[in-house]
């Protein structure tokens, strides 16, 4: 089978703001920022091989976003770390400290109630010391600031975090500067990496387009070395268009079948959406030469680690879970699907930040889907008039 590798590149092949925040010592509280592609993740996975025992116990714990994230990162490092989803692991560790179920709302597992563990952190006496205690946290933007609060009662002193706060994507998240303020670091000792390496040029210039200029947030600076070989594409189907949804799935599948090494993603709004992409690129009775790609999807709260990210195929997921990743072609799907009142300035920004993340998950390509007919929030940002930017076919 033809392999998709995105794998963990060599130290000496980083560059000097790569290097210098890999190169940060061994003990402290430290956050390095940068936008999508700029190396953010990479360095931290390097950091691990710092700590990484092959045999034994570990010193250190590597903690990302969710399942997907987790295994992605797993394999850029040949399953050599000590990873985990960052909430399950606090609910390990605050269990083991406390000696009792960390506390929760509403009897979902994943909804902590951090007034309560704050409060009993506070009150426990004689806590135990970490038996991990360096912590090396990926996409810290996605943990609320109580999560670095409960980490420094809890006696974890050797913090590194990796962030963007223009890739906040949840309910459920941290600024940069309540970072600095739970970890007390000075914002000049923060480090920014600025420079680019996932995207081809015209992706990183449509991301661009809707980077959201924030002091706390460097603007990763242009891939000129990196030309696109395909515009960025929106593409309206349905009645009355060129391609209806059969025919969109059709094509869709073809591309995959021509290029049965490289990775696709679909980023969808809502779940609803998910499944219906699902079950139209899993049945559709399309006459393939490679056979039908693979096709997995996941969803959050879902347990299953099976998400290879060295084969391809084509991975549908929800925008939510779609942070971190890489692809060498996204499609965006049913862009119609996302809601919100542009006109109000915090409403829009979100949706500007939301789509940030999603073009940026592209290496080579990245298309988005518009079904015809329906109502679209998103037009509201994306730079339809310029097709310099975004190339619209109908």
């Amino acid at each position: 089978m033809t392999t998709c590798r995105f794998s963990l590149p060599d130290i000496r092949s980083l560059c000097k703001e790569q290097e210098r925040a890999f190169l940060l010592p061994r003990e402290g509280r430290h956050l390095i920022v940068g936008g999508p592609g700029t190396g953010k993740s990479i360095v931290a996975l390097q950091r691990t091989r710092q700590y990484h025992r092959p045999k034994g116990a570990q010193e250190y714990v590597f903690l990302a976003y969710n399942r997907l994230l987790l295994e992605a990162s797993r394999e850029q490092v040949g399953q050599a770390v000590n990873a985990h989803p960052w909430k399950k692991w606090f609910k390990g560790t605050y269990q083991r400290a406390l000696r009792q179920p960390c506390p929760i709302i509403g009897g979902l597992a994943y909804n902590l109630d951090w007034k309560a563990i704050l409060a009993a952190i506070a009150k426990a006496p004689d806590l135990p010391p970490p038996l991990t205690p360096f912590v090396i946290i990926d996409e810290g933007q996605d943990m609320p600031p109580e999560f670095y609060r409960a980490l420094i009662q809890l006696g974890f002193e050797h913090l590194y975090v990796v962030a963007d706060q223009n890739q906040r994507i949840t309910e459920e998240n941290s600024s940069i500067h309540q970072i600095e303020i739970e970890l007390d670091i000075d914002p000049r000792d923060r480090i920014e990496l600025t420079e680019n390496y996932r995207n081809c040029d015209r992706v990183a210039r449509l991301a661009l387009a809707l980077y959201i200029q924030d002091p706390a947030s460097p603007r990763p600076r242009l891939p000129l070395d990196r030309p696109c070989t395909l515009d960025p594409l929106l593409i309206d189907y349905g009645p009355g268009c060129t391609l209806d949804f059969s025919e969109l799935i059709k094509r869709i599948l073809k591309t995959a079948d021509r290029n049965p090494g490289k990775l696709y993603g679909v980023i969808t709004p809502d779940n609803a959406t998910r499944l219906r992409w699902l079950e139209a690129l899993s049945h559709h009775p399309v006459e393939l030469d490679q056979g039908r790609p693979r096709i997995v999807t996941y969803a959050s709260g879902e347990e299953d680690d099976d998400h290879h990210f060295g084969e391809g195929g084509i991975f549908i997921i929800n925008a939510a879970s779609s942070k971190g990743l890489q692809f060498h072609t996204v499609f965006l799907a049913d862009i119609d699907g996302y809601r919100c009142n542009t006109e109000g300035q915090h409403q829009r920004e979100d949706l500007m930040r939301r789509f940030y993340v999603m073009i940026s998950r592209a290496c080579e390509r990245v298309v988005l889907l518009r079904r015809e007919g329906y109502s679209c929030a998103a037009n509201a940002i994306l730079p339809l008039q310029d097709p310099s930017l975004l190339t619209h076919w109908r």
